[in-house]
């Protein structure tokens, strides 16, 4: 009896939502949710219809289950309707679902899967919000974290198979990424076709349910002369990586802090 208790206790733990989440939105809305919370939505604010199809009185909140995910999705899905159309700077907001009465069911999202995201039915009071983070500071937050991504062997480079860059400004950046098992090969072939980029290098790949979590290395150049890297990276290559241009992959995060001119 003690152990079938205790394997059902365990199975509860197991099957427990998450009660942080984070959502998104501009950064001009701050202030309205310090004082009023996030108020749904029955559809995103740039499409003329509504998120439910069965009941468009269906009013939304949408949720990130990591700071991680939520930055990533703001950075190379914008376009989705998860966000509403919010222009950046963004503002990263962490909600505890625990303090809303009663406690909403947390559905998953169709659209943006991938990237852990999630929507409630209904509003977020202002007590349920536990902190809001600009955009800045979830970049600055994000470029110090202290982890596996700090030891990067330069060695994995073959040097001999770069391109004559002597005129071009060069950078290189880390990303992680998903990709289906049997099209690794395919899917690193196709991010080097994406105008810009010269070299795509693996760095470490472990295997993630049917899919391959891998963290690649990519030299580019940006065209345009006044083109930063960061902004080649959030505008060029993470949302083409994430688009139907490359299929079978999506980008599950960016490591800002490994972006440097070479």
């Amino acid at each position: 009896m003690i152990l079938e208790g205790w394997q059902k206790f365990v199975e509860a733990i197991q099957k427990r939502e998450p009660k942080l989440f984070y959502h998104v939105t501009s950064a001009n809305n701050e202030g309205g949710i310090k004082t009023h919370g996030i108020h749904g939505s029955t559809k995103a604010g740039d499409r003329d219809y509504a998120y439910s199809e069965d009941d468009a009185k269906e009013k939304r909140v949408y949720l990130f289950s990591s700071q991680d995910s939520a930055f990533m999705a703001a950075f190379s899905r914008p376009d989705s309707g998860i966000f509403g159309g919010a222009q950046p700077p963004f503002v990263f907001v962490k909600v505890n679902v625990a303090k809303i009465k009663p406690v909403p069911e947390i559905h998953d999202d169709m659209e943006l899967p991938d990237f852990d995201a999630y929507y409630l039915v209904g509003d977020v009071p202002p007590h349920a919000i536990v902190e809001i983070e600009s955009e800045a500071s979830v970049t600055d937050k994000l470029e110090s974290e202290d982890d596996y991504y700090d030891d990067y062997d330069d060695e994995v480079y073959d040097l001999l198979n770069e391109a004559e860059e002597d005129r071009l400004r060069v950078f290189e950046a880390e990303i992680v990424l998903k990709i289906k098992a049997k099209a690794v090969e395919d899917t690193l072939a196709d991010i080097r076709s994406i105008p810009g980029v010269t070299i795509v290098s693996s760095l470490r790949s472990q295997r993630s349910g049917g899919g391959i979590i891998t963290s690649v290395k990519v030299k580019f150049h940006p065209a345009k002369e006044a083109m930063t890297g960061q902004t080649y990276v959030k505008q060029i290559l993470v949302p083409t990586i994430n688009s139907r241009e490359i299929p079978n992959c999506i980008v599950m995060r960016y490591i800002p802090r490994s972006l440097r001119e070479i």
